[in-house]
Formats: C-alpha cells, sequence, structure tokens
C-alpha cells in the first residue's frame, strides 16, 4: 500500500491499516508542505510493548502498549551526508491510532499528532533546523528547549519536533503565538517554503 501525498507516493510496510487509520495519515501527510517530504522514504507500521519501570528505574516484568514511534536514518553517517541527501523512515505503533492511548491522534476528522511530532525530526534533520537555529536564535533555541514535553524520550530535539508537530496540528485560532514557534518559522526548514508563513499564528 501506498499514501499519495507532497506529489508521489509513500510506500507503507509492517501491518494493515483500516480505511479510518489510512484517512488520518493521508490527512496528515498532506498537511505538511510536500518538500518536508521528501527525504521520507517509507511508513512503516508495528505492534510494540515496551518493558514496565518502577519509581526508581527499575524493570517491573510488566510490559505496556508503546503508542509511539521513531524517525531512523536509512544511510549510515547520514550526519555527515548533504541535508538534502538524508533518507529517513518512520515507524509508527498501531496503538497509537487508539483514543485510550494516545486521544490527540483519535480526533474525529483529525490529524495524527504523533506521525506530525516524527515528521518534526525528519525535517530537523533534512534541513538541519535546529543546528540553526542553536546557532542563528539563542533566544528561540532557549524558547523551544524550555517547552513542556511528555513523551518517555528526553531532549531539546524532542522539544523541536512537538513545536513542529503543534504548528501543523493546530489551526491559526487555535496556535498560540509564541518566541519556539517563531523561531522554527525562522529556520530553514520553513524559510524555503514559499507560502506557508501566510499560515503564521
Amino acid at each position: 500500500m501506498s499514501i499519495s501525498a507532497g506529489g508521489r507516493e509513500i510506500p507503507t510496510r509492517g501491518l494493515a491499516l483500516t480505511q479510518d487509520q489510512q484517512d488520518r495519515i493521508s490527512r496528515t501527510l498532506n498537511r505538511v508542505p510536500a518538500a518536508h517530504l521528501r527525504s521520507l522514504q517509507y511508513l512503516s507500521f508495528r505492534d510494540r510493548d515496551v518493558r514496565v519501570r518502577d519509581a526508581a528505574g527499575a524493570y517491573t516484568g510488566e510490559t505496556r502498549e508503546y503508542a509511539g514511534g521513531s524517525t531512523s536514518s536509512l544511510d549510515r553517517g547520514w550526519q555527515a551526508m548533504d541535508p538534502a541527501a538524508r533518507r529517513f523512515m518512520i515507524m509508527l505503533d498501531i496503538d497509537s491510532f487508539d483514543p485510550a492511548q494516545r486521544a490527540i491522534n483519535a480526533r474525529v476528522g483529525g490529524l495524527h499528532y504523533t506521525l506530525l511530532h516524527e515528521l518534526g525530526h525528519l525535517v530537523d534533520w533534512s534541513y538541519s533546523a535546529f543546528d540553526w537555529i542553536r546557532r542563528n536564535d539563542p533566544e528561540g533555541f532557549a524558547a523551544i528547549a524550555q517547552r513542556d514535553h511528555s513523551g518517555i524520550t528526553h531532549g531539546a530535539q524532542e522539544r523541536f519536533a512537538d513545536v513542529y508537530a503543534d504548528l501543523i496540528f493546530y489551526s491559526e485560532g487555535q496556535r498560540p503565538t509564541n518566541r519556539a514557534m517563531q523561531a522554527v518559522l525562522a529556520s530553514p526548514a520553513f524559510s524555503s517554503v514559499p507560502g506557508f508563513r501566510a499560515r503564521m499564528p
């Protein structure tokens, strides 16, 4: 199966999707600028559990559904490659569609926030966007780094991916105008995309 977005067919692998899931992924991919999909080679859908840790960080022997995703390069040594030549895949957990696991991904007629977050990593690495912000906009970098993040992974790049997801997920009226968003919009990821600034908060 493949999904039409960004003027091309993006292949999918792994578990089969329901029609509603396919439609949600298609809506999500077609909401982002086509240029942001240039390095996406395929999407994969998996069924995965994660081991549970107790308050001290030790594994309890229990597992739970993960409901997340990951973005991976298809090339070794990709960090040394020209950003425009980098190639990535995104893997999403099938339970990320479950409203009991990720209600934000299951809004009627809505988008898949987790996919947008993973696309935020892909866009960051395809344009070296966060590095650009770090070098050119210290105030914007600080605003991104201070953003709340509830995922199980941590770090400023996770917060960049959240800000990217917020820019696409929420309508103009729902989006807060904040310094983190302004920094991402000023980065090469968006400054090279004609017309997107018309949708600024």
